[in-house]
């Protein structure tokens, strides 16, 4: 996936354990939280879906360390196909 140099940056920073607001914030970047939208099977809408955030049109869904890095690319896979916008999966370190 090919992400605007800003919309990386703040990806980096959320890794690293930022706040995803105060990482966009930051950069400047509009955000959303709790965002539903329609997710699709053969072009026709299936079910709707609640995403966490949306940062400039890309979903944002964050995996502790404890969710294997396999499952969340099927998650990845499984949206990005589902969804009619980028998906991205961060992978955080759980909190103590």
């Amino acid at each position: 996936m090919s992400v605007s140099a800003p919309v990386d940056r703040v990806l980096e920073r959320i890794a690293q354990g930022d706040d995803v607001a105060a990482a966009c914030s930051a950069e400047g970047l509009a955000c959303q939280r709790d965002v539903s939208v329609d997710a699709h099977y053969d072009g026709k809408p299936v079910c709707t879906v609640t995403l966490p955030w949306v940062v400039e049109g890309h979903a944002l869904l964050l995996a502790d360390e404890t969710v294997a890095a396999s499952v969340a690319a099927e998650r990845l896979a499984s949206l990005a196909s589902a969804l009619a916008m980028p998906v991205c999966v961060i992978r955080r370190p759980v909190a103590a």
